[in-house]
């Protein structure tokens, strides 16, 4: 195959091979992205519709939903809340070695702190969901709002910080 000639200005079509991705996801977009332009505008609105039908299907089911939900956030708890912890706690011991959570002897107490400090705030989270949505009247409620939000806030804030840490040391 030759080389592509192009015009300064003008938009390389270049023909993508068969052959598998190398890595990562592939998703198939317009050389021009302009061109995505107006079949996004158009569905908006029937996406729009769709969203707001189904959350008004929700809001009438909310007793179905609300256990469901509460379930949920224990498990997202859980998962986010362990995997900060054991950032936290890699942190902590590369940092500081010498420190009475990172020395060996300690480990099975650091675990079992970490575990149920997991817990119980999975728990709450949990339980504030569960509790939030109790009325649909009152949706969105704050106390379920602010939990969602400290519930990602906290531990993605935490990674990032010591991630950010982590580079600048």
């Amino acid at each position: 195959m030759g080389k592509d000639r192009t015009v300064p200005g003008q938009v390389s079509r270049v023909r993508r091979g068969r052959g598998s991705v190398p890595a990562g996801l592939f998703i198939p977009l317009p050389e021009d992205w302009r061109s995505c332009i107006l079949p996004v505008i158009g569905l908006a609105t029937p996406v729009g519709l769709l969203v707001v039908n189904f959350s008004a299907w929700v809001i009438s089911q909310l007793g179905a939903f609300r256990f469901g939900v509460a379930v949920s956030a224990f498990i997202s708890a859980l998962i986010l809340n362990s995997l900060t912890a054991i950032n936290v706690l890699r942190f902590v011991r590369n940092r500081w070695p010498d420190l009475v959570v990172s020395r060996p002897e300690n480990s099975n107490w650091v675990l079992l702190a970490a575990v149920v400090v997991i817990l119980i705030t999975a728990f709450l989270s949990s339980y504030f969901s569960y509790l939030g949505m109790s009325n649909p009247r009152h949706l969105p409620n704050g106390i379920a709002v602010i939990t969602g939000f400290l519930g990602v806030i906290i531990p993605l804030g935490i990674s990032l910080g010591m991630n950010r840490r982590r580079r600048a040391a």
